[in-house]
C-alpha cells in the first residue's frame, strides 16, 4: 500500500457539505440560466428541483467517493437506468455539460479537480443519449 493515498473527490471538495454546495450551484445554474433551461423543463415534468437537489446529492456522494446514498436508497447507482424515462438528446446532454462546466468556474476547486470532473462527467453525459 502506498504510504500516501490520494484524497477521494468527495473528501477534495468537502465531504458531505461541499458536495452539497456543489449541487446547490449546479441545480442554480440550471434555474438561471439560458443554457440550462432545457434540463430545467426535464426536471420540471418529473418530480421537481427540489427531488432533483435530493437525488443528485445522493448519487454525487456515492460517485466522488463519499458515502453511497443513492445506491443503498434504489439498489443501484447505474445512471442509464435512472435516466432511462427521459429523453434526452444531443441538445439536452450539451446543455447539462455546459451547465456543469459553469458550475465548476463559479467553485473554488484546483484546476486539476475541474477538470478531473469534466473528463468524467463528458463521456457519462454522452452515453445518455436516447433520442
Amino acid at each position: 500500500m502506498p504510504a500516501q493515498q490520494h484524497a477521494s473527490i468527495y473528501q477534495q471538495m468537502g465531504g458531505a457539505e461541499g458536495v452539497r454546495a456543489f449541487v446547490e450551484t449546479f441545480c442554480q445554474t440550471i434555474e438561471t440560466t439560458e443554457v440550462g433551461r432545457p434540463v430545467l423543463l426535464l426536471h420540471l415534468r418529473g418530480h421537481g428541483m427540489a427531488h432533483a437537489r435530493m437525488e443528485q446529492f445522493n448519487f454525487f456522494s456515492g460517485l466522488f467517493g463519499g458515502p453511497r446514498l443513492y445506491a443503498e436508497k434504489w439498489g443501484h447507482s447505474n445512471v442509464r437506468q435512472i435516466h432511462a424515462h427521459v429523453q434526452l438528446g444531443e441538445a439536452e446532454v450539451s446543455a447539462w455539460l455546459s451547465c456543469m462546466a459553469i458550475t465548476l468556474d463559479k467553485l473554488d476547486y484546483p484546476a486539476a479537480l475541474k477538470q478531473q470532473l469534466m473528463d468524467n462527467f463528458t463521456p457519462m453525459a454522452r452515453l445518455l443519449i436516447n433520442q
